[in-house]
């Protein structure tokens, strides 16, 4: 009895020992990170420095060659640019929309898009028709929405607290809403802004014609402008938009993932991989979505280095190339790594912006799930809670077919949408002791799960 009461405090003061150990490396990340706030240094120059990075164009190139240039300058033992072809749809000048002939309203293209110069002197003017859901558009039908602008008017749903899910819901209009009216005989669509913020910036992201047999233009209205257009339509029967966009698309180009290698001192063919995507859109510099992630990302070797901690598996940190108009990068590392049969131990992926740590989105089993939470009390006391089993992020989500740990890092979302995929989305609206902290965050992770091979599954 008395044996088997000093192994069992034996074990207790060696679990003690580890935790106190990890509590004091992971205390350490933090507060390198929130004193030497490389992340943010190096956010700054990804947005001052090179600018908004859609890919396929010349600033996408210029943030491969500086990627690659700092994480050389960063002791990784090689640094692979992993050759991606993607699209190359660009802008033009700035769009114009008037209302009625007279009123302007704050407008932006949609990624891939058709511009409007096949239009009489470039300019598409028609009645519009607004509807909330496809379902609504269909019910009108043919008779009443051929020759006109559809006009998707569904907010996002402000009662959600996780705005993610808010997005989620309402998406849809913006990606496929070209392809449904279309089908009515529309001549064009005009969004409501994926954002809660009532202002008066325009809103891009993704759409698609796949499937459709005409292509009619797309653009996105500020939240105010979608207002003005619906009182319009509530005070007058015949409303009309003239909209004036020249967007189109080039020939697709070659670009490149970066990836950043640094060995494992006892298992250098089994990788954990830390990143985010690297591409933007245009209007403003790509500094939340995802300039926040891809430099946090940059900066963990950097973090790990100065505690003197070197992995046991080798650390990959991987900036995709076009997560924002096909996941071209994402599906071209996964696929290299399926057919080259790469032991990936896990993967982590920031890409919801630089808001405070909130948590871990996990996919795996149960059983890793459950290993992972084992830790959870470590991160408490820097605000993190949250360690749901949900969708890890869509860049490193392409390894699903590897049984790779997957880590999506979650921070706080409420603000995210402000800033998503507009003029706004610049480097001023980052908090460095957020950024830092999501840093850190990913470190911290990233160390239990070099130390415990948490991915194992």
């Amino acid at each position: 009895m008395k044996k088997l009461f000093s192994l069992c405090a034996l074990s207790l003061g060696i679990a003690t020992s580890a935790q106190t150990e990890d509590a004091a490396v992971i205390k350490s990340l933090y507060n390198t990170a929130l004193n030497k706030q490389y992340a943010y240094e190096l956010l700054h120059d990804l947005c001052k420095d090179i600018g908004p990075r859609p890919a396929g164009s010349e600033n996408a190139e210029a943030a491969v060659q500086w990627a690659k240039m700092v994480m050389d300058s960063l002791g990784a033992d090689r640094v692979m640019l992993q050759e991606v072809e993607v699209p190359h749809w660009v802008r033009g000048e700035a769009e114009t929309a008037l209302l009625n002939g007279k009123e302007a309203l704050a407008v932006c293209a949609l990624g891939g898009s058709i511009g409007t110069q096949n239009s009489t002197n470039g300019t598409l003017t028609a009645e519009v028709i607004e509807v909330t859901s496809f379902e609504e558009l269909k019910a009108l039908g043919k008779e009443k929405v051929e020759g006109k602008f559809v006009f998707y008017n569904r907010p996002m749903d402000p009662s959600l607290i996780n705005t993610g899910f808010a997005y989620g819901g309402a998406v849809n209009q913006r990606w496929a809403g070209a392809l449904e009216a279309s089908k009515y005989g529309a001549v064009g669509v005009l969004v409501r802004s994926m954002t809660l913020l009532k202002d008066d910036y325009p809103h891009t992201g993704s759409m698609s014609y796949e499937g459709a047999e005409e292509k009619i233009p797309a653009a996105a209205v500020s939240i105010v402008a979608a207002e003005k257009l619906h009182e319009a339509l509530s005070e007058n029967k015949v409303t009309t938009v003239s909209l004036t966009m020249k967007c189109k698309d080039l020939p697709r180009t070659q670009s490149y993932n970066v990836i950043g290698e640094w060995t494992g001192t006892e298992y250098p063919e089994e990788y954990i991989v830390v990143g985010g995507h690297l591409d933007s859109w245009e209007l403003g510099e790509g500094a939340q979505d995802d300039g926040a992630g891809s430099t946090q990302s940059m900066a963990i070797p950097y973090y790990l280095s100065k505690i003197n901690y070197k992995t046991k598996h080798t650390l990959r940190v991987v900036l995709f190339m076009n997560e924002e108009y096909g996941l071209d990068g994402a599906k071209k590392y996964a696929a290299n790594a399926l057919l080259t049969h790469e032991n990936h131990l896990a993967a982590i992926e920031s890409d919801g912006g630089s808001g405070a740590p909130r948590g871990f989105g996990i996919e795996g089993s149960e059983a890793t799930l459950e290993r992972v939470r084992n830790y959870r009390e470590l991160f408490a006391p820097y605000g993190i809670f949250e360690f749901p089993s949900s969708h890890s992020g869509a860049d490193v989500g392409q390894l699903d077919k590897t049984k790779t740990l997957l880590i999506g890092y979650r921070a706080d979302n409420q603000r995210y949408f402000d800033f998503h995929h507009a003029a706004t989305d610049v480097f001023e609206s980052i908090h460095p002791r957020e950024l830092e902290l999501g840093a850190a965050s990913m470190a911290g992770m990233i160390y239990l799960i070099d130390k415990y091979k948490l991915g194992v599954q």
